[in-house]
C-alpha cells in the first residue's frame, strides 16, 4: 500500500514552518494593537503575512529540492490552514478574547479550528482573510508553474522518437 505522505516528519516540519511564518506576524500585530485593531492593522496583516510566508518558502526551496522533498509548499500551506485557528485564538487573547477566558466553549472552538472551513471564517473576523486568500492563490500559481516546468524538463530529457 502506498503512503499518502512519504516523509511525515519533514511534512510536519514544513507545516509548522508555514504556520509560524504566516501567522506569527498576525499574532504580533494583534499583540501590539490590542483593542485598537482597525483597518490600518488589517492592511498590515494583508501585506506582511504573505511576505513572511513567501520569504520562508524561498529560503527552504533549494534545500528541500536537494533533499528530494518536493511537497514543501503543500506542507507549508497545510500548516497555514490547519493551525491558523490556534494562532488566531492567540491573537484574540490580546483584545480580551481567545484564551483570555478559557472555558469549555473555547476548548471546542480550538478543536474545531483544525478544520479549514472554520479557519476561513475566523480569518474574516481576524482581519487576515485577504492575506489567506492571497497566499492560497499564490501557492496554486507556484504549484502550477513548478508542475509545468517539471513536465517540460522530463520531456526535454527524453530522446525524440
Amino acid at each position: 500500500m502506498r503512503r499518502l505522505i512519504k516523509n511525515p516528519r519533514k511534512f510536519s516540519i514544513f507545516a509548522l514552518l508555514g504556520a509560524f511564518s504566516f501567522w506569527l506576524p498576525d499574532v504580533l500585530i494583534h499583540a501590539l494593537s490590542g483593542y485598537q485593531f482597525d483597518t490600518k492593522q488589517v492592511w498590515m496583516v494583508s501585506g506582511i503575512c504573505p511576505l513572511t510566508l513567501l520569504l520562508a518558502y524561498a529560503l527552504v526551496l533549494k534545500k528541500a529540492d536537494r533533499e528530494g522533498f518536493t511537497h514543501h509548499g503543500i506542507a507549508m500551506m497545510a500548516g497555514v490552514w490547519l493551525l491558523g485557528g490556534i494562532f488566531m485564538m492567540t491573537g484574540y487573547t490580546f483584545s480580551g478574547g481567545g484564551f483570555a477566558h478559557f472555558d469549555f466553549q473555547i476548548f471546542l472552538v480550538t478543536l474545531a479550528s483544525f478544520f479549514p472551513v472554520l479557519t476561513c471564517m475566523m480569518a474574516t473576523y481576524d482581519g487576515s482573510l485577504l492575506a489567506l486568500i492571497a497566499v492560497t492563490f499564490g501557492a496554486i500559481l507556484i504549484l502550477a508553474f513548478r508542475l509545468r516546468n517539471s513536465t517540460g524538463r522530463e520531456k526535454a530529457s527524453q530522446p525524440a522518437v
